[in-house]
């Protein structure tokens, strides 16, 4: 194994985007299974270097200037080949992968970052184009009552350049990565509130994620209703949509706006009482942690998702976010957010007592809604 300093040409390595201050990577490389096989990488945006182990060897690939490569870098690279050869042996355990992985990643002056041998199974791009259509009809009913926002789906490396968006799950830097299908309402160039989509043989699954900022604003009733809208554009053949809810919101949100019932079918609208169903999804959230919830995608529940989409519209809270205030520290909050201290109580023995001084907190993480 030897270490070649290569140009980007040999894998077709090209930027395709940048997402919360992330670069996005294509690395092409040809698969036995694939025949072409086309990888995705996030790294910080001021990553200059990567390492890719490639046809047995460690190839090094300047990103932002190709072929270009310091003396200075190259020692750099003689003195750490030793335990470059280690991660990219065949011998290399999973701690060690995430030791090394770590360590240069995090220490080296040079913007280098070493990118893990190994890759995701092969993947099939999902088209979108049915998906696409529904959503663009959606959005001219949403832009007359919110016109800042609208609705987009896409994969995470086809997002705008300069974009951020809130995410379920974040994406694991400097390493081969299943880019996510993410159905999102954006403002500008981010993704505020977004809901991250799987899609299997006969089932659509789901996951939500609102920026904390955006909070409280109906955002995630409007996703879910999109996504029971389009599903049967990304599947045909899917016959059902699951959400586990890791929220007590998501949980009562999934079964009484949108008929959904719980996995084993025992608790839903159809079912309980409507006087007893808060209850009991508290009660069973609390007792297990959590709940998974599912619904048929057939024509009743896709009229009733369309039915929420437009009654959500009229009760968005579109308006402009508060303007934060800056705090010591660069930390920054809304004055609705700002918190005081209880005063005490006065004492018997003291004619009046002064409040004490309002203290900077940290705002806390609210549940998703």
């Amino acid at each position: 194994m030897d270490i070649i300093y290569s140009s980007t040409k040999l894998l077709n390595i090209k930027p395709l985007t940048v997402v919360n201050g992330n670069a996005c990577y294509e690395i092409e490389d040809k698969d036995k299974e694939c025949l072409v096989k086309h990888t995705f990488v996030f790294t910080p945006h001021s990553t200059m270097f990567i390492a890719v182990k490639h046809a047995g060897n460690i190839h090094i690939f300047n990103v932002k200037n190709d072929g270009d490569f310091p003396d200075e870098f190259k020692a750099y690279i003689d003195k750490i080949t030793p335990t470059l050869m280690t991660f990219y042996g065949e011998r290399a355990t999973l701690r060690e992968l995430f030791r090394i992985s770590d360590e240069i990643n995090r220490m080296n002056p040079h913007d280098f970052v070493i990118i893990p041998p190994k890759k995701p199974p092969c993947d099939k791009f999902i088209a979108l184009d049915n998906a696409k259509r529904i959503v663009h009809e959606l959005n001219a009913d949403l832009q007359r009552k919110c016109p800042e926002f609208y609705l987009n789906i896409d994969y995470i490396t086809s997002f705008p350049v300069g974009s951020n968006a809130s995410l379920y799950s974040d994406i694991r830097l400097n390493a081969y990565i299943k880019p996510p299908l993410l159905l999102c309402l954006m403002h500008g160039n981010d993704c505020v509130s977004s809901i991250t989509i799987n899609v299997r043989e006969s089932t659509i699954s789901i996951d939500s994620k609102t920026n904390e900022r955006y909070e409280g604003r109906k955002f995630n009733t409007l996703l879910r209703a999109v996504a029971i809208m389009i599903s049967k554009g990304l599947n045909e053949n899917a016959v059902k949509l699951t959400s586990s809810a890791a929220n007590i919101i998501s949980a009562m949100l999934m079964i009484k706006r949108f008929n959904a019932v719980s996995e084993g079918g025992d608790i839903g609208k159809s079912v309980i009482h409507p006087d007893k169903l808060d209850k009991v999804i508290k009660d069973y959230f609390s007792h297990n942690g959590g709940i998974e919830t599912h619904l048929e995608l057939n024509e009743a529940n896709t009229a009733n998702a369309t039915e929420v989409f437009h009654e959500t519209i009229e009760r968005m809270n579109c308006k402009p976010l508060e303007p934060l205030e800056p705090l010591a520290g660069g930390l920054k909050r809304t004055n609705r957010n700002r918190k005081t201290r209880k005063t005490r109580k006065t004492r018997k023995t003291m004619k009046t007592m002064k409040t004490r001084k309002t203290r900077n907190t940290r705002n806390t993480r609210k549940p998703i809604q």
